[in-house]
């Protein structure tokens, strides 16, 4: 792990928006990443970039296609607005519920990046076995491995790639079972512990 691999780096916002079943919960994570807007739009969309950190993908990759995310995801590319705006559906396992993934590019400078993700909707609890298990965190309180989490380390992994620190797919760089990386979900999962807390109050 490098010294750019920080939690506090990462803002993370849990929201609401109308859908035509009612109100959705989302979540946001906002990083600034290295490298200009054209050079992260490009590891955000083409095949051979995103395998270095990422997953393999394959399919249509154009509006309207479907794409899959190798033993990750799959869904349909809504919107493709280079080089700043990217919205697919995203679906884990075959028959599951299609979400949406929107990833938002925006310059800081010429060699900073503002990357933008929100997902949703997603329930505000699930029952899993008896007892309630919120999807952002999973694991509570460390939410380790929780929603939040995961796309925390995507955007760890992403910025890695920009700062040409990844050699191979991140799937082998960031090792859940690694300690250093379990270290850093773990307090990425504390930050979203305390960011539902705070969504939880304010809406009391």
């Amino acid at each position: 792990m490098s010294d750019t691999d920080t939690h506090s780096d990462t803002y993370r916002e849990i929201g609401r928006r109308p859908t035509a079943e009612g109100e959705a919960r989302t979540l946001l994570l906002r990083r600034h990443c290295a490298g200009s807007v054209p050079s992260a739009w490009a590891a955000c969309t083409e095949p051979d970039r995103l395998s270095r950190w990422l997953h393999p993908v394959t399919g249509e990759l154009s509006i309207g296609g479907a794409y899959r995310l190798e033993d990750e995801a799959h869904g349909e590319i809504l919107r493709c607005e280079p080089p700043h705006l990217l919205a697919v559906t995203w679906s884990q396992g075959e028959g599951g519920p299609a979400t949406e993934v929107v990833v938002r590019l925006a310059p800081l400078t010429e060699r900073e990046t503002a990357v933008e993700l929100e997902h949703g909707p997603i329930p505000d609890e699930v029952e899993a076995d008896g007892r309630f298990l919120d999807p952002v965190l999973n694991d509570a309180p460390t939410g380790m491995w929780g929603l939040g989490t995961r796309w925390d380390m995507v955007l760890i992994s992403l910025d890695r790639y920009l700062r040409g620190e990844l050699d191979e797919p991140s799937a082998a760089t960031l090792d859940e079972h690694s300690p250093e990386v379990r270290e850093l979900a773990d307090r990425c999962g504390l930050a979203w512990a305390s960011t539902v807390a705070s969504a939880t109050t304010n809406r009391a």
